[in-house]
């Protein structure tokens, strides 16, 4: 008898948690719940419908616990309203053995959730990923021929014409003419131009690691904005540009795997790599001047850069360093040039010395621009003096020494963690709070940048937890809100719509209300475990409440 009961109430539960389901994931996917975070632009209905078979797996997951909680509290509320517990509470069958087919399907639906979440749609969002980089040479094309423009990395480029090159029917090249650039250093605009030609070139996954933009530009008109200097190329190299996609590197598309390994290794997350080069230019840029200074206020007080026909010798009344960014300002220089077969002395009353980033094919170099008082001679005409307002000299390359003391200093140092034995950072010092940065005596401003760096060392990981405790919490969560739901709609008798749509709203709000506060807590060094606690109290206030319906109410 109570087998029979049983079987009935599960088949009911299962059709219209399908149903549910089917609903609500069609609705959800459909009406952009999920479309707004996939965000791809100049998609034909084509690669629209392939993006609908990566979303569907990724709207399920969603809607089915909330459709498992709308089917317990319909089917076990119309049996109360229709007394038909009443009925087997009167021929002596325990009521809450009826419960077991709704412990059932929440167990069902927290193994599914999980999977899901941790596994199966990491997959498809990979999958996603890869169908966006596939098409990505069709992308950048319509976007240079429909809206001009393209950014990538520190790079903009507007063209006013695009023809795509085909290879064995595959865009591999775009020819773009009467193009503009920008090129910006840490979002400081450097330099601006234009180009009679632009050759963009791709590579795919299978030549490189991820897919690289690589341009070259021909017959280049260049403003160099910082040190006010036009020049004039036949041909410039653009840096190559991994081609990112929205959904690249986003900690919550990882799976449980991945996340376990970057939860003791975050320096390794790519976002990190990348800051972590941005801030090994500053260290390069901080020894160098370091070393300036040193040589100009040494016993010789000479500065020597560059080396056989290209080469120059600095020496200056006075050398000030500025105490934060350690910038070298030089009061009444005089510099000694040997170029190119081509000898001159310049003096000045004020020299700054600045690093400049270098391209694909041009490296690093230092940039001297003499102001007040300027004058310069040339060694094949002595009589002639030149008295110009403001001189720009030729830019020598950073000194090697200074390049090999800058790759010396190693991530463990920069970022003040411990290293293992097997060579990985440990971040469980910087994690408990007890982690003190010392100064690597290269400025104000590089001990900032690596504080900051550190910090989102700690958050980053902090937020892998804080992932980790909410994707388990959600999962279980389906294992207590289910019973409550079924438990409470029985109580409440909750046969209509409304009744069970109420009655299954609020268990579920709960969870995922303190589930999101808490992991908001969580991704706070102060406040972590306090957030860890929240997560999984909801989850423990909604057990208690099972215990008393199951215990108490069910039996009056």
């Amino acid at each position: 008898m109570i087998l029979t009961l049983q079987v009935y109430i599960t088949r009911e539960l299962l059709k219209t948690f399908a149903l549910t389901a089917v609903g609500l994931t069609l609705t959800f996917s459909l009406c952009g719940g999920v479309m707004n975070m996939i965000q791809v632009e100049v998609l034909t209905a084509v690669e629209v419908l392939r993006i609908l078979t990566f979303v569907l797996p990724i709207a399920t997951t969603l809607t089915l616990p909330v459709a498992a909680l709308f089917a317990c509290a319909v089917v076990y509320g119309r049996f109360a309203a229709d007394n038909e517990f009443d009925a087997c509470k009167a021929s002596g069958i325990n009521i809450q053995r009826l419960l077991l087919p709704a412990v059932g399907l929440s167990l069902l639906t927290a193994a599914f959730t999980f999977a899901f979440a941790n596994f199966v749609i990491p997959s498809f969002i990979a999958g996603l990923q890869a169908m966006v980089r596939k098409d990505i040479q069709k992308i950048v094309a319509s976007a240079l021929t429909t809206h001009h423009h393209l950014k990538y990395g520190d790079y903009v480029l507007y063209a006013r014409y695009c023809r795509p090159v085909s290879e064995a029917a595959e865009l591999k090249a775009l020819h773009v003419q009467q193009a503009a650039f920008l090129m910006f250093d840490r979002d400081e605009l450097t330099h601006c131009g234009t180009a009679e030609e632009v050759y963009v070139q791709f590579w795919g996954e299978a030549e490189r690691d991820r897919p690289t933009v690589e341009a070259a530009m021909h017959n280049v008109l260049a403003l160099d904005v910082r040190h006010r200097r036009l020049d004039e190329l036949p041909r410039q190299r653009f840096n190559p540009v991994a081609v990112p996609t929205r959904l690249d590197f986003d900690l919550q598309w990882l799976t449980l795997r991945e996340l376990m390994h970057f939860r003791t290794r975050p320096v390794e997350l790519p976002q990190i790599t990348g800051q972590l080069e941005r801030l090994r230019l500053l260290v390069r840029d901080m020894v160098f001047y370091q070393d300036a200074y040193r040589q100009l206020t040494g016993p010789q007080k000479v500065l020597r850069l560059g080396e056989g026909e290209r080469r120059y010798e600095i020496r200056a009344a006075r050398a000030e360093q500025d105490p934060d960014n350690l910038r070298v300002q030089l009061q009444n220089v005089v510099i000694r040039q040997w170029w190119d077969g081509r000898r001159r002395e310049f003096r000045a009353d004020r020299c700054t010395l600045r690093v400049k980033r270098g391209f694909a094919d041009v490296p690093d170099t230092v940039h001297m621009t003499l102001t007040g008082g300027v004058r310069w001679t040339d060694a094949a005409d002595p009589s002639r003096v030149n008295e110009p307002r403001e001189f720009a000299l030729e830019n020598p390359p950073v000194p090697a020494a200074v390049l090999a003391r800058a790759e010396a200093i190693g991530t463990a140092e920069l970022l003040g963690l411990p290293q293992r034995e097997d060579g990985r950072l440990d971040p469980s010092p910087a994690l408990a709070g007890g982690l003190k940065l010392p100064s690597l005596g290269l400025g104000r401003v590089l001990d900032d940048a690596r504080r900051s760096l550190l910090a989102e060392v700690v958050k980053q990981a902090l937020k892998i937890r804080s992932i980790i405790h909410s994707r388990l919490a959600f999962s279980a969560s389906a294992m207590v809100t289910l019973v409550l739901a079924a438990g409470l709609a029985i109580v409440f008798r909750g046969g209509q719509l409304l009744t069970a749509f109420i009655i299954s709203f609020f268990p579920g709000l709960m969870v995922v209300v303190m589930n999101i506060m808490g992991r908001q807590l969580s991704e706070n060094a102060a406040t972590h475990l306090a957030g860890l606690g929240v997560i999984w109290a909801g989850i423990g206030l909604l057990a208690a409440a099972d215990v008393v319906v199951l215990t108490r109410l069910l039996r009056r």
